[in-house]
């Protein structure tokens, strides 16, 4: 039996010892770069989204640090002998502190306590118990140096678990923060005993400002080279001997080809970008728990390559956000100011928060629901906007959101449940068959459900409802929660379509407007010609127009267009919206041009 992917297994020891069990796609060339940077300089930060392979990093590093030359053998940094073991060999204290459900300073206090005993354990030191846990980890630090003769490398893992686990819970995490910035600023004061110190998080260090005693760490989490320290690329699965006969072994289990299987997986767990280094990254725990599931496929469950494995979905729910809702600290500034051409990455790197005023979209990008994604339109300029990394992430997302309101707003009881499924299927059928008053109905029953505070900010006067993408947002948790093909704003040459639906047998292009009309929208998909790059599609294309009303919280219009499928030959779609004027001449006309003609379009001509 080939090697496989290990399925939630962060220990490198135990990868590399069990090498003709376990698969160990070999980033050490990286893991060296990064640790000769630590040594250069001393106090670095690295954040990525859970389940991303930090803590399997720091095992690396810590086998790295501790000499361990056997565990890399065969690997690029053991073939090269790139490294100088005898030089930069250290002692190694590893601080794990994915320490959850602590709402006191007492609490977590007990919990320091254990977690520095056991280090100094398992070191061969000895601390008092009794004291705190700012006073044990000093004496450690102490203890190691005079007892090795060496200055000691610290690691420390998921820094921010106990933080974040209690934002939105004000009184908590007061005293939680306390007693973490006393904890970490012990770290600053020992420099005669530390050689470095290594950290990753999932919030990014620079911007959350919760210690106002360690804010010499570089965040080097957008560093280009390594912008695929964690995680496979597209080169990966295909260059790794394994890795690729696992796949290809996946692939004739579920009978389908291998190039199939790997466009699913792609388009299912790929596409996190971390830096402005064009290079996508799949989520390594979701790519190895979809291929656990493919090795031993379900003989009752048919192959579908648009519903595979939701595990990052069933690892973990983002209740953090959510809280952040119920506390009305859910939007960042970033999301609604006016200047919605402004870099992503640039805001990223720029904005500060702290823990007890977070920024809701940064803290969706460190959480993985949004990732960086370059502007087509932006090329030269290297722009970038926030999105959905992918399929998967999109799907859990929309699961969760519409679970959590379902809970909020009904409760858990069956004929709850019943009310959301048969609404949701509502849509569905509404949508397919192109119903328009069965599509503004539906719809407009289903973001009734939803209940959300008031104010955008504190202190603002400014509504949620009165943001158009608020509407948005809930028709793609929607669709995703129906597990259908969705992708927002799909671009095109002359701008971005809000909503592109992809079912089976045709392409649903949605336009929203907020105090506008419907037939407003379907003019702006006219006019910007949104249809265009779907007519190589070989299906049919239907458009639909909606309006969102601010003042009664409604969608108050629907408008649609079965366009129908497109004849390249006549240039023309089967069902135009106007037969003195088609789309396809339209394209061709500058845009006042287009826009004199499509205005004056009326009613009957926009809607079949």
């Amino acid at each position: 039996m080939y090697p496989t992917l290990p399925n939630g297994i962060a220990d490198f020891r135990l990868l590399r010892t069990e090498a003709d069990r376990y698969l160990y796609v070999d980033k050490t060339e990286d893991v060296a770069a990064l640790a000769a940077h630590l040594l250069h300089d001393p106090q670095l930060f690295f954040a990525r989204p859970r389940r991303f392979g930090k803590t399997l990093l720091v095992s690396t590093l810590e086998a790295l640090f501790t000499g361990e030359k056997t565990h890399f053998e065969g690997t690029w940094l053991g073939r090269r002998g790139h490294w100088d073991w005898g030089c930069h060999q250290y002692p190694v204290l590893r601080l794990q502190m994915d320490i959850r459900d602590v709402r006191t300073r007492e609490e977590l206090a007990n919990e320091l306590r254990g977690l520095v005993t056991d280090l100094a354990q398992t070191a061969g030191i000895a601390v008092e118990t009794d004291r705190s846990p700012s006073r044990m980890l000093s004496r450690a630090l102490r203890a190691l140096h005079k007892a090795r003769g060496r200055k000691a490398v610290v690691l420390i893992d998921e820094y921010d678990t106990p933080i974040t686990d209690n934002i939105g819970r004000p009184a908590a995490l007061a005293d939680v923060l306390s007693m973490m910035r006393a904890f970490y600023g012990t770290l600053k004061r020992q420099d005669e005993c530390i050689r470095c110190i290594f950290m990753t998080g999932i919030t990014r260090f620079s911007q959350a400002g919760l210690f106002s005693g360690a804010n010499h760490f570089r965040d080097v989490s957008l560093f280009p080279e390594y912008n695929s320290l964690l995680g496979f690329t597209q080169a990966d699965l295909r260059d790794t001997p394994a890795l690729a006969t696992d796949v290809a072994q996946c692939a004739r289990n579920v009978g389908c080809t291998d190039e199939e299987l790997r466009e699913a997986l792609r388009r299912y767990y790929d596409g996190y970008q971390f830096s402005r280094k064009p290079e996508a990254v799949y989520n390594p725990f979701s790519l190895a728990e979809c291929l656990a599931v493919l090795r031993k496929p379900d003989p009752y469950r048919r192959w579908n390559q648009d519903a595979l494995p939701n595990a990052w979905a069933q690892s973990g729910t983002p209740d953090l956000l959510f809280r952040l809702w119920e506390s009305k600290q859910y939007v960042s500034p970033y999301a609604t100011r006016a200047d919605s051409a402004a870099d992503a990455l640039e805001f990223l790197e720029t904005a500060e928060y702290a823990a007890s005023e977070p920024d809701m979209t940064a803290l969706m990008y460190q959480a993985g629901y949004l990732t960086l994604k370059r502007k087509p339109e932006h090329e030269s300029q290297g722009g970038y906007y926030l999105d959905c990394p992918n399929r998967e992430v999109s799907r859990t997302y929309g699961l969760s959101l519409m679970r959590w309101q379902e809970r909020k707003v009904l409760g858990w009881h069956v004929a709850a449940r019943v009310q959301t499924d048969s609404n949701a299927d509502a849509v569905r059928q509404a949508l397919l068959q192109g119903d328009a008053e069965a599509i503004r109905a539906s719809i407009d029953d289903f973001i009734q459900l939803f209940v959300y505070p008031e104010q955008i900010l504190p202190h603002s006067n400014k509504s949620i409802y009165s943001f158009e993408d608020h509407y948005r947002h809930l028709l793609l948790c929607l669709f995703a929660g129906l597990n259908m093909d969705v992708q927002a704003e799909a671009h095109t040459l002359a701008g971005r379509a809000d909503i592109v639906v992809r079912a089976r047998d045709r392409v649903i292009v949605i336009e929203c407007k907020l105090n506008r009309s419907a037939e407003d929208a379907l003019r702006q998909v006219w006019h910007k010609g949104y249809v265009n790059r779907y007519r190589g599609s070989g299906k049919p294309v239907t458009v639909v127009g909606l309006n969102f009303n601010e003042g009664t919280r409604t969608l108050d219009g629907a408008a649609v267009r079965a366009l129908g499928a497109y004849d390249s030959q006549r240039r023309r779609w089967a069902h135009e919206p106007c037969a003195q004027h088609t789309l396809a001449e339209l394209s061709a006309m500058d845009a006042k041009a287009r826009w004199r003609i499509v205005e004056a379009w009326p009613l009957s001509h926009a809607v079949e």
